[in-house]
């Protein structure tokens, strides 16, 4: 529901910048019904309280990282860098059982609190407010010696206790299964085509 109702600049952002080496092919072209995970999921975040999707990757219509290899938080930082929203709802490209109603409560939460919101024991999906101290340790951790050493970025736990996060009970934890390897992906594609 792109959004003339979504009272500030929610963007969507579709994390598929993965190397998805447990599953040995590209997760975002995996196909379920014809359609692609990107762009099942792309479908998905259109249908949520955002005013723009926009995918983090390296593909052609993609915002590619500014800091290769470092992980989503990288991807994150890139979107937000380019696009300058309020505030970020961040879902990946792996998790075919998501729920427009599971991201929606996101952020709803998030923008009654102005703070991010995930579930419990989820790092995503995610809603961000878009803020300096978000920007400022993002930039911090990915110019760090620890980053330019070992090309590792910040883990999304460092993150949420940097600049503060709800974290909503889970009501569905079959709509946050992340599918990583072929035999989480065929189950997940078992469940898909039960659905009505």
């Amino acid at each position: 529901m792109k959004s003339k109702s979504t009272p500030t600049n929610v963007l969507g952002i579709l994390l598929n910048g993965g190397q998805s080496r447990r599953m040995k092919t590209d997760k975002g072209m995996l196909s379920v019904n014809g359609l692609t995970n990107v762009d099942r999921m792309n479908t998905l975040l259109n249908r949520c309280q955002v005013n723009e999707v926009i995918t983090s990757g390296q593909q052609a219509d993609s915002i590619a990282d500014l800091y290769p290899l470092g992980g989503p938080l990288s991807g994150i930082l890139s979107v937000i860098v380019q696009k300058k929203p309020s505030a970020v709802v961040v879902v990946p490209v792996d998790m075919p059982l998501l729920t427009s109603s599971a991201i929606n409560a996101l952020i709803t939460q998030g923008l009654a609190q102005q703070k991010a919101c995930c579930y419990e024991s989820y790092s995503l999906p995610v809603f961000i407010p878009v803020t300096d101290l978000l920007i400022d340790t993002l930039t911090v951790e990915f110019e760090s010696d620890r980053y330019q050493q070992d090309g590792k970025g910040p883990s999304f736990r460092y993150l949420m206790n940097k600049i503060g996060c709800r974290y909503l009970p889970v009501i569905d934890s079959q709509a946050l299964i992340n599918t990583n390897t072929p035999q989480e992906w065929d189950n997940a594609v078992k469940f898909l085509q039960q659905r009505p």
